[in-house]
């Protein structure tokens, strides 16, 4: 059965609850499912939202004992692309540098000679974006590690999250819609049935 066909079986079975149980309660919010280490000479596709393709790139050339230059970067055609902190909220008003967001540094002689670029250098750090399509914005994040050494990135996308709901933002680093209210997890549900069922015993023994 499709998400969409669960989502609505689940909403027609008892609302918030059983959405919970089908594990759809974010279904809205579209999420990675690992890390990905991105090596020199390497670009990998991280998915796409109705054909905008995102990508994470880390390039080099020359070597750290003569000279030459690396980069790494997200890019996707015409999405716009800025720096966020963890649990702000993405959605109207987002903006940021177009089709890409880097990190550069040119090196000679064993040693780094410039470092420029919007992408910062961390751990944990995560990138927010936004893309228009036939007049609707659509809002996500990606987080990752990155770190330079002898003329060379680490470089991990540790993971991504996108809401794939028109005009809707979303809380960076989470799997959560901005502005919307966390489902109880299927422990907390338990326990609230549990609980119900002990109040309804005691009062059928209260009544008898």
């Amino acid at each position: 059965m499709s998400d969409s066909r669960l989502k609505n079986y689940a909403i027609t079975a008892g609302g918030a609850a059983a959405l919970a149980a089908t594990g759809l309660a974010g279904a809205d919010i579209q999420t990675s499912s690992g890390s990905t280490l991105i090596s020199p000479y390497q670009s990998e596709p991280l998915f796409n939202i109705f054909g905008v393709f995102f990508d994470a790139t880390n390039t080099q050339e020359g070597s750290w004992s003569s000279r030459g230059s690396a980069a790494v970067y997200f890019s996707a055609y015409s999405v716009q692309f800025s720096m966020v902190n963890s649990g702000v909220s993405i959605g109207t008003g987002f903006s940021g540098s177009p089709n890409s967001i880097r990190n550069s540094m040119v090196f000679s002689a064993r040693s780094m000679t410039s470092n420029t670029g919007n992408l910062a250098l961390g751990s944990g750090e995560i990138v927010g974006f936004r893309f228009n399509d036939s007049g609707d914005n659509y809002y996500g994040w990606i987080a990752y590690d990155l770190s330079m050494s002898e003329g060379e990135y680490t470089f991990t996308v540790t993971g991504w999250a996108y809401n794939d709901v028109a005009n809707e933002g979303i809380i960076a680093g989470q799997n959560q819609a901005a502005g919307s209210s966390a489902v109880p997890g299927l422990g907390g549900l338990a326990a609230l049935a549990i609980g119900a069922a002990g109040v309804r015993s005691r009062r059928q023994r209260t009544v008898a």
